[in-house]
């Protein structure tokens, strides 16, 4: 048979009504067919490098500084390109020269699935302060007052880092590039609005080296009047900032990858926090942290979910 794409959830089963109590007259029989998509990712797509002026560089900002001058609005803050095209994002660092702990930062940029996002960050006191967000560019930081000393803005090794399971080329296990034609595509994991998520596995085929490699699985939330500034709610889905899972295995919902309850029902209908009538389509996105730097690690993102079955019997 050639390829045929549904929309909507393939039924199994001949009764599609629940009003009676004749098994096999008016109970209904249907279930559904399960859809499946991975993602391939290793230790590469999680290494960066502490590097704490980056972004700005204390020679052109210093004390009083409200507006910080960045190296370059447009570059990608953690410069990793996952495997299959697309851009990573990372948290930031601001560090203060002085005493900065009583002054506000508000940081402007974009997430990695590209959409506008903003955060109000507390600054430090002659140290670092690091964003909760991740980044995929950042364009603006403004301070509520001027800075105490001198400011750098940076990245940092063991900070969180955002790769989202979407791809413009089969790299692996195809070896495709940007300049392959017919390219393949089967490195995606999207699904639809309603859908239900059944399992969610994590199988790490090497072990990261590392003390601790704690995953988050999330997505694109639509936020009011469908809004998707501030949409990237990392642990949408599983996991959290100790979810350990570093060690060969298979790790899935609940227990060898972390599930809240809160988690368990965005699962059981992925537009379960949509504002209403904006419900979209998830972009599955794996946040990481890393204890050390990182020289090994291969796993494959694995994600189960029957289609739209939510919004439609």
């Amino acid at each position: 048979m050639a390829r045929t794409n549904f929309s909507g959830p393939i039924n199994v089963g001949r009764i599609q009504t629940n009003t009676g109590t004749s098994v096999s007259e008016n109970v209904r029989n249907v279930a559904f067919v399960e859809c499946h998509a991975s993602f391939p990712v290793n230790h590469s797509n999680f290494t960066v490098t502490t590097d704490a002026d980056k972004l700005a560089v204390t020679g052109s900002n210093g004390a009083s500084t409200t507006s910080v001058t960045l190296v370059d609005s447009t570059q990608n803050v953690p410069g990793i390109t996952s495997d299959g095209g697309f851009e990573a994002a990372s948290v930031i660092t601001i560090t203060s020269g002085g005493d900065d702990s009583s002054k506000t930062a508000t940081i402007t940029g974009t997430d990695v699935l590209g959409n506008a996002q903003t955060e109000d960050l507390t600054l430090a006191d002659t140290g670092a302060a690091t964003s909760a967000k991740t980044y995929a560019t950042v364009t603006s930081i403004t301070l509520d007052s001027g800075s105490a000393g001198t400011l750098a803005v940076g990245v940092i090794e063991t900070g969180l880092i955002s790769v989202v399971c979407r791809s413009l080329f089969n790299e692996y296990p195809l070896g495709q590039s940007s300049t392959t034609t017919d390219k393949n595509l089967a490195n995606n994991i999207v699904i639809p609005k309603f859908s239900r998520i059944n399992d969610i596995r994590f199988v790490v085929n090497e072990a990261f080296d590392t003390a601790g490699f704690d995953v988050q699985i999330g997505a694109n939330v639509a936020q009011a009047n469908g809004s998707m500034t501030n949409s990237h709610d990392l642990d949408y889905f599983a996991g959290d900032a100790d979810n350990d899972v570093k060690a060969v295995a298979s790790h899935h919902i609940p227990t060898g990858m972390d599930q809240t309850v809160a988690q368990m029902k965005n699962c059981l209908n992925v537009s379960d926090d949509d504002a209403s009538g904006y419900e979209m389509d998830k972009a599955v996105i794996i946040t990481a942290k890393t204890d050390d730097a990182l020289t090994a690690g291969e796993a494959v993102l694995n994600v189960y979910w029957t289609q739209q079955i939510n919004n439609t019997n």
